[in-house]
């Protein structure tokens, strides 16, 4: 069963799921710094594991990353339960946290599930034929 508290403040989103976290940063500032640090004290004793999704953001700012990876290694969370996906994760990790890199979706995830194109299906709709 899945659980979702989705909230919007500052660019961050974040929804329970299964006991985990998962925290979603449209971009990552100080501003958004904080609101993460908020939302990890705030839930970090009623989860398992935390996401941090800084998966679109090319590179955190400087500051923002200095001040959030100061702000988690002064905190009594556990950098084992937090988990970044994207590479911006290794801007903003420390000692303990893992960074998840997703592999690029491939062109035979673009086709219906379990279907690949040979060219000659009867009524083709994947108009993608390989």
């Amino acid at each position: 069963m899945q659980v979702q508290e989705t909230s919007m403040a500052n660019a961050v989103s974040h929804r329970m799921s299964h006991n985990n976290l998962h925290i979603k940063c449209a971009h990552f500032t100080e501003t958004q710094a904080h609101t993460v640090m908020g939302l990890l004290h705030q839930f970090h004793t009623q989860c398992n594991r935390i996401f941090i999704d800084v998966e679109g953001i090319e590179q955190p700012g400087h500051s923002a990353a200095e001040t959030f990876k100061q702000a988690l290694s002064a905190s009594s969370i556990a950098p084992e339960q937090i988990f970044f996906k994207g590479a911006g994760g290794f801007t903003l990790a420390i000692n303990g946290n893992r960074v998840i890199i997703p592999k690029p979706a491939s062109r035979k995830s673009e086709h219906a599930k379990g279907h690949t194109c040979c060219g000659k299906c009867q009524h083709c709709h994947c108009h993608k034929h390989e």
